[in-house]
């Protein structure tokens, strides 16, 4: 009684109040004493029976105070003893979970009237009765059959309740049911189950649409007004169940007997509504907001034929007791004869900022365009005649499972103002995450390669080996399980993650509640319509299970910044790695340049070949200056001195060592991952680390054009297995190096000699496999049959596939084709750039010979070096004296200059070159060429292209070495450090990316492009804009810290627009390429969006990320000072904001209003950036003001995107109507309260957690500013 005490105390003292039983009972009271024991005091009350309230009075008098009070739930009544007890008739009150309560009466008679009250009290045997009575009227209504009979009981509960019952008795009746019965479901639970999630089609008409009010409504027993709302039923056509089934619901309106609602009802046919459809509108009277604890006024039936006849219909409401007032209907239809789009101005502008008059209204109407203001005060607007409806585009191409709310909304003038409010969910939650999985899978079997590639060996180093191996082996796993992971979730036909599964660490790369709001308004008499379009996700962070601080990304980064500066080669590292990605970078784009080239040779087009020479000798210039010789001569030296060379002899009678049979193991991996690597030599499968003197096998998983398996098939099992293998070898080492008993230690290493060199299961088959032939593209396609026969004899005669020639989709990363093997002396690197050099001179001689160029002045590709010695092998074969590294090495250049006197292994020539100083005319490349009499150019120039291909690869080789080795010196716990980093960044970059390219694709296919839009993609690129609602105090600011790295990284993502084209048009899907550091996503578009004279469109983004903390945490966090961090980093991204703004302005887009606007919005923003107000959401309204001017992608976020975002959300949706629709600032909390009750954000939150309530409790919302407080009644205790 202490919750609710005096409301209580009036229920039982009331007179007017009616009670199921009263009477006398002696109540047993426990006395608790505080010197003296516990004892039991038997005392008669007066006691009052009101459902499954039992009251107890202080004394016997009826009219003394209530002393308590039982709930009589989860109860039963008990009689011990049918006979008369020396104190009386005894009975028990056993609870569940709790103590008994025992009651004696003074007869038999009494005690039995008692237990069958209180039986008969609970809740439970109530909604048992109502659900008899149900199935009476189910009964009675099939033996009639009659259209016009059906379930006249409301009962004012929200839909999921009724949906919940029906289960209930669903799941009663099977267990009742025998066993046949039971496979043929009910229909009305399928109905109740599918009708509120039913999937709706945008493009269709609706019937009609219909905004209603009541007047004159009852007032209660004390006088006071009702506060109404209105629930439209149902009754499905005759043949079927004759249940009303609920359809829509309007707003709660408090207080008022003449209610005008701003939620309006659509009726479409693919819902099953038709002219014949009976309707009825229930009027409800709810007492209580909380549990929505209604009371029935009054109903009216009508048949939708009637509704969509008249634009205006006022019917009486009828109940039990008479009249109780009437309900009004206010109806407009489209015109069947104009279908959805056809209008004569065309889509809106921008997806975001689409505030512009028009000079006719987009949609379809009725005949008559007449328009009314406002009568009177008392009687609903005259809403007019016209149904507006949006046009949609191709957003459920890149959308699905729409839900949908309409709203009639009035100006300040008196006009109306229609507005949609659409929920959906993307289509590329779980497809964008799986490609970049695969990208980061093959980045670990890439790393696992370059260190299995280093050899073994000797000392500390192969301990610090076998740390790298395990390292990237569990990273492998972890990323393998989580695609699979991901591709169950999508088979099950599921796109998007439920807030309540965001700590879920096998779902922990899908962002968290990833859904688009989207709301349409229009305004007639302005001749405004527009559209608002937000992305509303969860917190881009790796959420903690177990709630554990780690400080976030930036802290991390901090950390493993202070180790690197600990250790003298981590610059060195981190340089490794960035050349590395240079070179495959500059790989790949020589590759295409070439390829565009036998391209053009083969048409024999001169003129255009010249500028893409120029091209690939600038890239070639810049991939020579990549490494600097003294890095890689250091890195050869250590391999030389520290690497475990097998004497040839040896080589078939030893066994092998422990780390060759784990690295012999990587290979069953399937370390090819033919449909992301597009850019070096194909092979079909890996070869052999080790070999041992048998010819290879083709395994079972090797890649080949037929059995193209992707890296999402890698067997976890095996891969955990291996890591294990690797953990208990890495154990081994490093108790060897702690000194252990030399006879122990030679037996565990023979344990360790005992491995299996492969897995049976996985790695080799039964048989020998066939070797696969590559249909490999021949970019000329005019070869010579000569020597396509010269070519397959010689594959033949080597018993190996076709090599791909500039085939830049089989081209791939192969980590057999680019990595050293452990027995291969790696090449010097001036001979390498020396080949690069003479090969590129040979091709830029040739093609300026076609051109007729050959005069034209020699090119430098780098400058002169002094040369390091080095030493050989000391157990390697003797190599011939390197001629390079006793002179100074040439300069070489790309004109008929003669060439040194050297000897190049792999020259771009087969003649010899002359060491003689003497300079002659003429050039050795083109000798003996007859332009007249060339022919076929193509195949003058693919020897040349063929050695410069192979003179890449050997750099790369050496490139991945230098950067192993690097990696390899570097402190182990600054590679765990690193490690978890990565991971880490990796999750929370994957959400990130994921909602910005799903508001890129909706921006694209949601509306119609316009040049103005696609120009500024090209010559600026577009704004995003990330709205935080999150606290830094406890967990959440670590996840605020995430945040800003992951969107930090998004700028240097690069976008390509593509034509999408018959099918993939239909089912538009971005593909992602490239690595961590240079990623490139191509988006399609629709065709006729781009024009027509084939550019390409390239850009990237610009993002800004602005944070306020709202809830209560949020002012412990001020209170702390603990909010420094994010005042500097949102000066910073305004500082980034302002650098936009100016670009924007020089490149003269948008308005000059807007520029003026625009200019204001940045000055207040930054007098409120200065002034450091608690709370100051006003600079997260002047940033969505600026985002909207600027055409920007719109973005917010707090921990789960559910509550507090569905605040946000509404907020700037009302914000916008006012702005832009005139509605007046009067009507803007109840049109507040109205989206965030009834809106498609309710429905969002039943998505989530299956409830209609915020996660809310009433004093949250007090700490809450006033414009971010949901209604009463809406937030409660749920899961958040």
């Amino acid at each position: 009684m202490r919750f609710n005490k005096s409301e209580l105390n009036t229920l039982a003292s009331n007179p007017a109040t009616r009670f199921d039983k009263e009477g006398l009972l002696i109540i047993i009271d426990r006395q608790e004493g505080f010197l003296w024991r516990s004892s039991e005091v038997r005392v008669e009350r007066w006691c009052k029976l009101r459902g499954n309230l039992l009251f107890y009075l202080k004394d016997k008098d009826p009219k003394s105070a209530v002393a308590g009070l039982l709930v009589l739930e989860n109860c039963r009544p008990r009689i011990q003893n049918e006979e008369r007890d020396p104190e009386g008739y005894i009975f028990d009150l056993d609870f569940k979970d709790g103590l008994s309560e025992r009651f004696i009466s003074r007869s038999s008679a009494e005690r039995l009237a008692w237990v069958h009250c209180i039986e008969q009290a609970s809740s439970e045997k109530l909604n048992l009765l109502i659900r008899q009575l149900k199935d009476q009227i189910v009964i009675k209504s099939r033996q009639l059959n009659g259209p016009g009979m059906g379930n006249h009981i409301d009962l004012g509960m929200p839909l999921e309740q009724q949906v919940q019952e029906q289960i209930q008795l669903h799941q009663q009746q099977q267990q009742v049911q025998p066993a046949e019965e039971q496979v043929q479901p009910a229909p009305p639970l399928e109905a109740a189950t599918t009708a509120p999630f039913e999937e709706i089609d945008l493009s269709e008409l609706p019937i009609c649409e219909t905004a209603l009010s009541c007047d004159t409504l009852p007032l209660d027993a004390v006088g006071r007004p009702p506060n109404p709302q209105v629930v439209c039923s149902l009754l499905p056509a005759a043949g079927e169940d004759c249940l009303w089934r609920e359809h829509a619901r309007t707003e709660l309106q408090e207080r008022t007997r003449s209610p005008q609602f701003l939620c309006t009802m659509r009726f479409q046919r693919s819902a099953g509504f038709s002219a014949a459809t009976r309707l009825r509108f229930s009027v409800l009277d709810v007492r209580e907001r909380m549990t929505l604890t209604a009371l029935p006024l009054g109903h009216a039936e009508v048949a939708l034929g009637v509704i969509q006849d008249t634009s205006r219909l006022r019917l009486p409401l009828t109940s039990p007791r008479g009249e109780c007032g009437f309900i009004t209907l206010a109806s407009w239809s489209p015109d069947a004869a104009v279908e959805p789009g056809q209008s004569g101005n065309g889509p809106p502008r921008s997806s975001t900022q689409l505030f512009e008059g028009s000079g006719a209204a987009t949609g379809a109407t009725t005949g008559s365009s007449r328009r009314a203001h406002r009568r009177t005060q008392s009687l609903p607007p005259k809403l007019g005649v016209r149904l507006f409806v949006p046009q949609q585009c191709g957003l459920q191409r890149v959308c699905c499972n729409p839900r949908l709310r309409t709203y009639r909304l009035h100006s300040s003038l008196g006009a109306d103002i229609s507005v949609q409010e659409t929920l959906l969910e993307a289509r590329l939650c779980c497809l964008l995450p799986q490609q970049l999985l695969s990208i980061w899978i093959q980045r670990e079997k890439e790393l696992l390669q370059e260190i299995s590639g280093m050899g073994e060996l000797s000392g500390e180093w192969r301990w610090r080996q076998m740390n790298l191996l395990e390292e990237h082996l569990r990273l492998l796993k972890d990323y393998s399980q989580a695609k699979q992971n991901i591709q169950q979730l999508a088979r099950d036909g599921v796109s998007f993650k439920r807030s309540s599964a965001k700590a879920d660490e096998a779902l922990e790369f899908l962002p968290v509640n990833l859904h688009v709001q989207r709301m349409w308004a229009q305004n007639d008499t302005m001749q405004r319509r527009g559209l608002l379009d937000v992305v509303t996700v969860g917190a881009f962070t790796r959420h903690d299970a177990k709630g554990r601080k780690c400080g976030g990304l930036i802290k991390l980064l901090q950390e493993s910044k202070s180790w690197k500066l600990e250790q003298s080669n981590a610059c060195k590292v981190q340089a490794a790695n960035d050349a590395v990605q240079a070179t495959k970078q500059l790989r790949k784009e020589i590759v295409e340049l070439m390829s565009q080239l036998l391209q053009l040779a083969g048409r024999r087009s001169s003129k255009d070949m010249m500028p893409l020479c120029n091209q690939m000798v600038a890239r070639t210039r810049t991939l020579l200056n990549i490494w600097e010789p003294s890095i890689v001569e250091e890195a050869v030296a250590f391999i030389e001195r520290h690497r475990i060379i097998e004497e040839p002899e040896n080589v078939l009678m030893e066994p092998m060592s422990p780390f060759r049979k784990i690295t012999q193991q990587l290979t069953a991996l399937e370390l090819k991952s033919p449909e992301l690597e597009d850019f070096a030599t194909p092979v079909v499968a890996p070869p052999d680390l080790w070999p041992r003197g048998q010819p290879p096998l083709m395994r079972s998983n090797s890649w080949h054009p037929s059995n193209s398996s992707p890296s999402s098939s890698l067997d976890i099992r095996a891969i955990d297995s291996l890591q294990h293998v690797v953990k208990c070898y890495n154990d081994h080492l490093r108790s060897l190096e702690q000194g252990r008993n030399p006879r122990q230690m030679e037996a565990e290493e023979a344990t360790y000699q005992s491995l299996p060199l492969a897995w049976q299961s996985t790695q080799v088959s039964d048989a020998p496999a066939q070797p696969s032939v590559l249909q490999l593209i021949d970019l000329d396609e005019i070869g010579r049959q000569a020597q396509r026969q010269e070519r397959q004899e010689r594959q033949q005669r080597h018993q190996q596939p076709p090599a791909g020639f500039l085939d830049t989709k089989l081209m791939s990363s192969s980590p057999s084709a680019n990595y050293y093997r452990p027995t291969e002396e790696p090449e010097p690197l001036d001979l390498t750039q020396l080949n690069i050099e003479a090969s590129v001179m040979c091709l830029v001689s040739k093609l300026k010979f076609f051109c007729g160029r050959c005069d034209s002045p020699a090119i430098r590709l780098r400058h002169p070096k002094v040369p390091i010695k080095r030493e050989g092998f000391a157990v390697a074969p003797q190599q011939a004296p390197d001629v390079i590294a006793a002179q100074a090495a040439p300069q070489l250049d790309l004109a008929t200059k003669p060439s040194g006197s050297v000897s190049v292994q792999g020259s771009a020539s087969d003649l010899p070159v002359d060491t003689g100083l003497a300079v002659r005319k003429g050039n050795k490349f083109t000798d003996g060429l007859d332009l007249s009499m060339t022919t076929d150019w193509a195949a003058e120039l693919r020897p040349s292209m063929r050695k410069l291909r192979h003179a890449m690869d050997r750099l790369l080789k050496t490139a991945r070495l230098m950067h192993s080795v690097q990696r390899l010196q570097q402190d182990m716990r600054c590679n765990r450090l690193q490690a978890s980093i990565t991971y880490r960044r990796d999750v929370c970059f994957s959400q990130a990316l994921t909602a910005l390219v799903s508001s890129l694709m909706l921006r694209l296919w949601g509306s119609e492009l316009d040049m103005g839009y696609l120009v500024m993609l090209r010559d600026l690129g577009p704004l995003a804009y990330f709205e935080g609602l999150l606290t830094l105090y406890g967990n959440e600011a670590d996840m605020w810290s995430d945040m800003c790295i992951a969107i930090e990284d998004l700028s240097a993502v690069s976008f390509q627009l593509v034509r999408a084209q018959g099918e993939a048009a239909m089912a538009p899907t971005p593909r992602i390429t490239g690595s961590r550091q240079a990623l490139e996503v191509q988006l399609p578009v629709p065709e006729h969006s781009l024009p027509g004279n084939g550019t390409s469109i390239a850009f990237k983004i610009t993002p800004v990320f602005f944070n306020i903390g709202i809830n209560e945490k949020a002012s412990f966090a001020e209170t702390l000072g603990q909010t420094r961090e994010q005042h500097r980093s949102n000066w910073d991204n305004y500082l980034r904001l302002s650098q936009y703004f100016g670009r924007y302005r020089k490149l003269g887009l948008g308005s000059v209003d807007a520029g003026e606007s625009l200019q204001s919005l940045l000055g207040f923003m930054e007098q409120q950036l200065r002034a450091n107000v608690s709370k100051n959401v006003k600079i997260l309204h002047l940033a969505e003001d600026a985002c909207r001017l600027m055409d920007g992608l719109r973005f917010t976020s707090c921990k789960s995107a559910k509550d507090r975002t569905g605040m946000a959300v509404t907020l700037e949706q009302c914000r916008v109507l006012v702005r832009e629709f005139q509605l007046p600032a009067k009507h803007v909390p109840y049109a507040l309260s109205t989206m965030r009750s009834e809106g498609t954000r309710m429905d969002n939150v039943l998505k989530n957690i299956g409830k209609r309530k915020y996660a809310f409790n009433r004093t949250q919302v007090s700490f809450l500013p006033a414009m971010y407080r949901p209604p009463v009644g809406s937030y409660g205790k749920a899961q958040t």
